[in-house]
């Protein structure tokens, strides 16, 4: 069964997470040391302010909202997650925590709007909850060397969920129909390039900055980098931190040139 819980990241401070019973461990200590402690999305010129607007795709349970909050509390962002249990407790960590200015829509971001489309929800994982589940392969084999099959099964024992998909440039043209979008931040879990094909020309040329999280999978990677090449952006990219290069993660970074 999966509960919404309060798990304690830092001294004084707790997030609600979904959290199956006698789970091996919660993911969001690593989500939150990624955010706040190593303060991943303002490197390599990085840069925000109060008055800041940000496109969360894949907002998970709220980590990143949070931490944009706490250092610039008047700045707007618009928050995507599609899984039903993540978005609950999504939901509940801006409550609880006070953030304003958060608008949320249980929807995942693609190329086109879909009304039903399946995605797979991991209960002890659920930061890995995805609409290619198949893309969960890569890498297990260390992971088994590590836990154990029997463990690694139960942590990726998933099931079906479905949720809306709609293109970003159709939300913003309600949200923010002009104007800069101040930072594209991307942590969609296989579904990169759909996010960025869903974002009309002209909607990009409002973009300054995105930091992408890729999973280097069928070049996916370079193909990134194309789009924010051709949209006129200088790009940094770096290994994911904390994660076996097996894994074949990178974040890339994006800014305008000046």
């Amino acid at each position: 069964m999966t509960d919404i819980r309060p798990v304690q990241v830092a001294e004084g401070v707790s997030v609600f997470v979904p959290q199956t019973e006698g789970a091996l461990f919660s993911e969001v200590d690593f989500i939150y040391n990624e955010i706040f402690v190593e303060r991943t999305y303002l490197k390599h010129g990085i840069q925000l302010s109060d008055s800041s607007r940000i496109v969360d795709a894949g907002a998970n349970v709220g980590l990143f909202s949070l931490f944009v909050k706490q250092e610039f509390p008047s700045a707007k962002i618009l928050a995507f997650e599609p899984i039903p249990a993540i978005h609950q407790a999504l939901l509940e960590n801006l409550d609880s925590h006070g953030a304003k200015d958060v608008d949320v829509m249980r929807s995942a971001l693609g190329r086109r709007h879909e009304d039903q489309v399946r995605f797979t929800f991991y209960p002890a994982l659920p930061g890995n909850s995805t609409r290619y589940p198949e893309q969960k392969k890569v890498g297990q084999e260390l992971t088994v060397e590590q836990i154990g099959q029997e463990a690694l099964d139960r942590i990726m024992a998933g099931f079906e969920v479905e949720a809306e998909v709609n293109r970003l440039s159709d939300v913003l043209s309600g949200w923010a129909p002009e104007g800069p979008i101040d930072l594209l931040k991307i942590d969609v879990e296989g579904a990169e390039l759909e996010v960025m094909e869903g974002l009309d020309a002209a909607d990009w040329q409002r973009v300054r900055q995105a930091v992408v999280e890729v999973q280097d999978l069928d070049g996916r990677l370079d193909a990134v980098r194309d789009i924010l090449d051709a949209q006129g952006f200088a790009v940094t990219v770096e290994s994911a931190a904390n994660l076996p290069e097996v894994f074949r993660y990178s974040m890339v970074y994006a800014k305008r040139e000046v």
